[in-house]
């Protein structure tokens, strides 16, 4: 009597034809998993431009010295924007040395190449934002800090950074991420609906 043999593998064929299934799957499956990676990475430069407002403030409130946070506007293509915080001399909004070295920065096409930091508002490339150590957010305008005014709100309002995702063809898609920095209180950031730029 003959023992049936329990060490029969796969053969050749089946082999080829699974690897050839997970092939055919492999093809149709890409589009869509690059394209929730691209729109992953709109999250994470939102995460990445609140961590450095918030790194400007804890680096203000540690040292006691005011932080100045200068955004750049993305600029046509290969330059999406970027952010870089410069310590003052003192803890007054004042004397800021922007000629030197920053103390950190972010480079959105270095970290996140599908994301365009387009709008500061208010006009933060001209008034970038001051942070004091008590806390306090100002704008600076020259040499001197201003209240982020707001039309709604006595108390002071808010500065918003905003990001967005660029598709192939170099349009922006997908909705707004911005980063919420108030007169006093904490950044966060807000998602808002999706809208294209032509």
């Amino acid at each position: 009597m003959r023992r049936p043999d329990s060490n029969r593998g796969f053969s050749l064929v089946e082999l080829m034809m699974t690897v050839a299934l997970i092939g055919i799957l492999a093809v149709i499956a890409l589009p869509s998993v690059m394209e929730a990676l691209q729109r992953r990475e709109v999250v994470d430069a939102g995460d990445a431009v609140l961590g450095v407002v918030q790194y400007a403030q804890v680096q203000a409130a540690t040292r006691n010295r005011a932080m100045l946070v200068v955004p750049s506007l993305a600029s046509g293509p290969g330059l999406p924007g970027s952010l870089r915080v410069f310590e003052g001399p003192t803890s007054a909004c004042m004397n800021f040395d922007t000629t030197g070295a920053s103390i950190h920065d972010l480079d959105l096409q270095e970290n996140f190449p599908t994301v365009r930091l387009f709008q500061v508002d208010p006009d933060l490339t001209s008034t970038p934002l001051c942070m004091k150590p008590d806390g306090r957010v100002f704008i600076m305008r020259g040499n001197s800090p201003e209240i982020i005014t707001s039309s709604y709100d006595y108390s002071g309002g808010d500065a918003r950074i905003s990001l967005q995702r660029i598709n192939k063809v170099g349009r922006q898609e997908g909705p707004v991420h911005q980063v919420v920095v108030p007169f006093s209180g904490l950044a966060r950031v807000v998602v808002n609906s999706p809208t294209v730029t032509p």
